[in-house]
């Protein structure tokens, strides 16, 4: 276990048992965010007010405010290839107070020891800056002392991509996707203290949970569509619209709110007014031309107003999309993980030409494709982030397969239950099995606790993210059997609940709830290298050797061949791998009759299916 690690074990923030420690701590703010938006430009202005809480039991002599949007500034530290056109200015913070003491942003700088990284001059007795590419540093003249609070004040401004990239931006001249727009207290932890990895776009966010009421000011005509509540209803929608919105929290049926007709703009302008209770983010949509199609989902006891906003020409390959989010929603509160959607609404807004997809609280930006079965797995893959990582709030950017690769996992589950019995099923499972097999075992393929963002290799960062961990949870699956992983699944998610935990919290929980000691499990899969390959050596008498070329513990399915066209199944857990041996003998029945053993790797992956079979000699 790594020194930070021990010292949060050591101090009682984390427990071996996988719960949280008697002296868990994590910090909080409250956001009042004030924004203009002017659509076309997609340039933003906004002043805000933050009253940041320091729970820690540290004194903090630094605040760290993350810029993310300098991620399309000019010179900034970039992992994925970007558009010259949507190089900018950055996000330009132009008043920023501590306290009600101004910070001087305009000092001269001196380059530090880091390429990236500028630092002004210390001066006495005055709040001092240190600028890195996506991220600045307050050396504080007071520190910020346990159980206190501190409040910032900051006027900024900045843009969107003009082209949309990286899952937000323009989609046209009349609808973009406002992510990562705002000045943002990164997290202070128990691990590595001041969250200080730059944001290069090849990894997601690691946010702190946070209260925001934000209103949000366009040209009439455009509509927002955000995380949390709408609070100014009946001041931002006409009687009709106003109307279909009110009946969104009753009517189980689809509703048109909407109907994507085209807005004229004036020079009038209306303020949205959003208000988010303990989420980690913020982000929002715009349009003047978006259809919304709405209803509720009604979960037990409690309503869910679910929403679809899209462009209408897209209509024929998104037709069934409401019903598939109402699907979803209903299999994440009862099926896996079998937990009550967290929060009163999910908006979907999709339609962006480049298909890809990216969670925020309470909604998700989606691309668009015109084969409908992409855009349904997309969408509930976007929702099933809800739980990981926005409710059970992971580190994504080192901890990613603890969100991205759940995700994965819910949805070749979700998809073989919404096309079960139909050529579908098995759609999802075999499209990840096979880019999953492409890269498997490559010398760019580093355990799992390797921290994802020194993954930048799209391809890697996609099988440590998304693939190698949603087999390592089928795995785990088939190993605890499908009512305790779920039950192991479940307390998780209650422990963690609203918190930060790492990969030993949720190894921990799994040992602790299973009652099982599952580290000979966890070292193959999360600490080591590998990849899943098993052969077929030989028969042995009345036994079966399987060798595990790859070296993971992963179950096994295995055809027996007889002689009159007779044919049984053996069904073996990744449990047969717990000695750690390298070949393993399965006893097999009616040895004398047996004509061939073989493989079946149709539900999980194989990487060399050419020693999967023996013909016996007769």
């Amino acid at each position: 276990m790594p020194l930070e690690f021990q010292k949060a074990y050591r101090l009682n923030s984390r427990s071996l048992d996988g719960t949280p420690g008697t002296k868990y701590w994590q910090n909080f703010s409250s956001y009042d965010i004030n924004a203009e938006v002017f659509p076309g430009t997609w340039k933003l202005k906004g002043k805000q007010t933050i009253t940041y809480h320091n729970n820690s039991p540290d004194s903090l002599d630094q605040i760290v405010i993350r810029q993310y949007a300098n991620h399309y500034k000019k010179g900034a530290v970039r992992a994925n290839e970007m558009p010259l056109t949507n190089l900018t200015d950055g996000m330009i913070i132009t008043n920023l107070k501590v306290n009600s003491e101004q910070v001087a942003l305009d000092k001269n700088t001196a380059v530090s020891n880091l390429a990236h990284a500028t630092k002004q001059s210390k001066e006495e007795n005055r709040i001092t800056v240190e600028r890195s590419s996506t991220f600045i540093t307050l050396e504080l003249t007071t520190p910020i002392l346990p159980n206190k609070t501190t409040e910032l004040f900051m006027e900024w401004e900045t843009e969107m991509p003009s082209v949309y990239v990286n899952k937000i931006g323009a989609y046209d001249k009349e609808s973009a996707y406002f992510g990562y727009w705002y000045p943002q207290i990164a997290v202070y932890d128990d691990i590595d203290g001041w969250d200080k990895n730059e944001y290069t776009g090849a990894q997601e966010c690691y946010t702190d949970f946070a209260d925001y009421k934000v209103k949000i000011m366009v040209p009439k005509g455009n509509y927002i569509f955000a995380t949390g509540n709408l609070e100014n209803a009946e001041e931002v929608l006409n009687p009709q619209e106003l109307l279909a919105y009110r009946n969104i929290k009753t009517s189980t049926d689809k509703l048109v709110v909407l109907d994507g007709s085209k807005n004229p703009i004036s020079k009038a302008k209306t303020t949205w007014v959003y208000h988010a209770k303990n989420v980690r983010d913020f982000g929002f949509g715009v349009s003047n031309n978006f259809k919304w199609v709405a209803n509720t989902v009604q979960l037990g006891k409690k309503p869910i107003a679910s929403n679809i906003v899209y462009d209408v020409k897209d209509e024929p390959y998104l037709n069934d999309l409401l019903t598939v989010q109402e699907k979803g929603l209903h299999f994440l509160s009862k099926d896996l993980p079998g937990v009550t959607y967290p929060y009163s609404n999910f908006t979907t807004f999709i339609g962006v030409p480049e298909f890809d997809g990216m969670e925020f609280p309470m909604m998700a930006n989606n691309g668009f494709s015109k084969r409908q079965i992409s855009n349904n797995h997309m969408t509930f893959h976007e929702l099933a982030h809800t739980y990981l990582p926005h409710w059970v709030g992971i580190n994504e950017v080192k901890y990613s397969w603890m969100e991205e690769g759940w995700a994965t996992f819910l949805t070749i589950k979700f998809g073989q239950h919404l096309y079960r019995g139909t050529e579908f099923e098995n759609y999802e499972l075999k499209r990840t099995i096979r880019s999953y097999e492409r890269s498997a075992g490559q010398q760019g393929e580093t355990p799992l606790f390797s921290p994802s963002n020194y993954m930048v290799v799209r391809n890697m960062h996609f099988q440590q993210s998304y693939r190698k961990p949603a087999f390592m949870y089928m795995a785990l699956e088939s190993l605890l059997g499908k009512e305790l992983f779920k039950k192991c699944l479940k307390e998780y998610l209650s422990r963690w609940a609203n918190r930060h935990p790492t990969p030993y919290d949720f190894m921990f929980t799994f040992n602790d709830v299973s009652g099982q000691n599952l580290n000979w499990f966890w070292n193959k899969w999360v600490f080591g290298y590998g990849y899943a390959d098993v052969a077929v050596k030989t028969v042995e008498e009345d036994h079966l050797v399987l060798e595990n070329v790859g070296g993971f513990p992963v179950p096994v399915v295995i055809q027996l061949n007889y002689a009159n066209n007779r044919i049984k199944t053996l069904r073996k857990s990744p449990e047969i791998w717990v000695s750690g041996d390298k070949n393993n003998k399965i006893q097999i029945p009616d040895v004398d009759n047996l004509i061939s053993v073989k493989l079946i790797t149709d539900a999980f992956p194989d990487v060399d299916e050419d020693n999967n079979s023996v013909v016996l000699e007769k």
